[in-house]
């Protein structure tokens, strides 16, 4: 099921029923397949929104390169939104929207306009939950809450688990809100840990410390040369 022929044939299968979908896509964990899948959905004629993870502990979203990487979603023509994490602060309903406002603002001052502001909510295993209220103060805002648009059935690949039948959806239900996540996708099939570990995360946080250690070098030489 997670390979990108699969999602194509799952989305044309369900253009073809007459389905409307609003489709999206998580960044949990990496930018880097987020734009691999943006290049595939862009091929296909697919427009999906893509959602930030500002507090993911794989990526830093204002690294220069992932910044590009951003913006080359929205070159290829898809959407770019907040997937916000409520359990990362604990404050009052009114100041987390404050914050949430905060965070989409910071994305367009880096990334240019957005054609629409909308957040979606990271849900780890201890994660909390958002709540109505939460929501009528962002829709205050201008800020759309795709989870709680109450027109669309929900399924989701979280995990790399589908919790039901995504082909029984699109037969059940004209409106349907997919939410996907890049690493899980690939031309081939792959379980859980290959997926993750075919990101290659530690190396590329080894190779990040690698330049650190050189640039440290660099830097106490060019010390050590002023002071003779």
């Amino acid at each position: 099921m997670f390979t990108y022929k699969w999602y194509a044939d799952f989305i044309h299968t369900g253009m073809e029923e007459g389905v409307t979908f609003f489709l999206r896509h998580d960044i949990d964990i990496s930018l880097a397949k987020a734009v691999e899948m943006a290049e595939f959905e862009s091929k296909n004629n697919f427009h999906s929104t893509y959602y930030v993870l500002m507090s993911s502990p794989f990526y830093n979203t204002f690294d220069p390169e992932n910044l590009e990487r951003i913006r080359m979603i929205r070159q290829l023509g898809m959407g770019v939104g907040l997937h916000y994490d409520l359990s990362i602060m604990d404050s009052s309903l009114k100041s987390t929207s404050s914050e949430i406002a905060v965070q989409i603002g910071l994305l367009e001052y880096h990334v240019g306009k957005l054609d629409g502001l909308s957040v979606t909510f990271h849900r780890p295993l201890r994660g909390k939950a958002p709540d109505e209220e939460l929501v009528e103060l962002l829709n205050e805002n201008q800020i759309y809450v795709p989870d709680f648009d109450s027109r669309f059935k929900y399924i989701s690949d979280s995990g790399h688990n589908w919790r039901e039948d995504p082909f029984q959806a699109i037969k059940d239900f004209d409106f349907v809100h997919v939410n996907t996540h890049p690493e899980w996708y690939n031309t081939k099939e792959k379980s859980m840990e290959d997926c993750l570990y075919g990101l290659k995360l530690e190396q590329q946080m080894d190779k990040l410390v690698t330049k650190q250690v050189n640039s440290m070098h660099e830097y106490l030489e060019r010390v050590k040369k002023k002071k003779k």
